[in-house]
């Protein structure tokens, strides 16, 4: 597939992204079930698993939002990798928040991998792989 070729999906694949973000630090989770996969599986840094279906996917987020208040978040242009209906995506991001009473800064990024059905992008596999920051 050409480079040219690609842009639709990368262009996709980038919105999906933001919409993602844009749910979980507004509040708005109910937003993430369009954005996940039925079955999605999501890992944690040691590949244990930590949420299988959309619903324990979408309710990771509600949960930590709902412990936490967020300061600030940036994500970094993701790296896409495309395989015809399949995308691996390395989407770095640096957060800061609050937590019981304590402060904490990381950076890493989400390693996923989407799926495009019916025309249109779904994430079926996530873990994220951070560092706390001094």
């Amino acid at each position: 597939m050409t480079l040219a070729a690609q842009q639709p999906d990368q262009e996709q694949i980038r919105s999906l992204l933001g919409r993602i973000n844009e749910a979980w630090l507004n509040g708005h989770t109910e937003r993430l079930n369009e954005c996940f996969h039925d079955d999605v599986v999501v890992k944690g840094p040691d590949l244990q698993e930590m949420a299988r279906g959309r619903e324990a996917c979408v309710n990771s987020y509600a949960d930590f939002i709902r412990i936490a208040i967020v300061k600030e978040f940036r994500a970094s242009e993701p790296i896409i990798d495309l395989f015809g209906n399949v995308a691996v995506v390395s989407s770095p991001w640096e957060i800061s928040y609050r937590m019981n009473d304590r402060e904490y800064r990381e950076a890493g990024r989400d390693l996923l991998v989407l799926i495009r059905e019916d025309g249109g992008w779904q994430v079926a596999w996530r873990t994220v792989l951070s560092a706390p920051q001094p």
